[in-house]
C-alpha cells in the first residue's frame, strides 16, 4: 500500500500530463494503460450517456470491494456485486435524468485509475425517500478504481454529498431523517 500512496503522490508532481481538447480532462501518466480505455468505456455506458445498468457486469468484478466514504463511513469496506452498480445507474437516472459527470482529471498508476469529476444535474425524481425539488447542483468527487483482468476489482469513492443536498434544499430534511421530515410535512405524499 505504501508503494501505491507514493505512486499517487508522484502523479501530482509529474510533468508528463497531457491536456486534450478544450473541456476534456487532463490525463496524467496513462499513456498505453489499457485501464484508461476500460474506464472511459465504463464512464460512457454507466455514468454518462445511457447509464445502462444492464451492462454493469461487463465492467465490475463479481464481487468487487467498495471503500465508499460517500455516506460518511471512511473506514468501511463492503463486498458489492455488479447488480449494486446497476441499481445506482437506474436510481441516478430516475432522480437526475439530466445528470452529467465531467471528468476533470484522470491519472493512472499501475492498475489504478484515479478520477476527479464534476457532477451536475437537476433533481426531478425522489432521492432517499425525499420528494424532488426541481433544484440543480454542481459538486465534485474523487473516485479511485483498481482494475484486474479488465474489470473494477476495488473502488474508493468520496463525493460532496452534503454540498449536493444543501444545493438541492434537502440538507435539513436529510439531517433530521425521514421520520422528522414526514412529521414536519416535508416530502410527504
Amino acid at each position: 500500500m505504501k508503494f501505491r500512496i507514493a505512486a499517487i503522490a508522484a502523479l501530482t508532481l509529474s510533468v508528463s500530463s497531457q491536456t486534450m481538447a478544450a473541456g476534456a480532462p487532463t490525463i496524467v501518466n496513462c499513456d498505453g494503460n489499457p485501464n484508461l480505455d476500460r474506464f472511459l468505456e465504463m464512464d460512457s455506458v454507466l455514468f454518462n450517456g445511457p447509464r445502462d445498468g444492464s451492462r454493469a457486469a461487463e465492467f465490475y468484478a463479481d464481487p468487487f470491494l467498495s471503500h465508499d466514504s460517500d455516506r460518511g463511513d471512511a473506514e468501511g469496506v463492503q463486498e458489492r456485486r455488479p447488480s449494486h452498480m446497476a441499481g445506482i445507474a437506474a436510481g441516478t437516472k430516475a432522480t437526475f435524468p439530466d445528470r452529467v459527470l465531467k471528468n476533470d482529471l484522470i491519472a493512472c498508476a499501475d492498475d489504478l485509475v484515479i478520477v476527479r469529476v464534476i457532477a451536475s444535474g437537476t433533481m426531478s425524481g425522489k432521492m432517499m425517500g425525499m420528494e424532488p425539488t426541481g433544484k440543480s447542483f454542481k459538486t465534485s468527487a474523487i473516485d479511485i478504481y483498481r482494475f484486474k483482468d479488465g474489470k473494477v476489482a476495488e473502488r474508493w469513492g468520496n463525493s460532496d454529498g452534503l454540498g449536493m443536498l444543501a444545493q438541492l434544499g434537502l440538507l435539513e430534511s436529510y439531517v433530521k431523517g425521514p421520520g422528522a421530515a414526514r412529521a414536519a410535512g416535508e416530502g410527504a405524499r
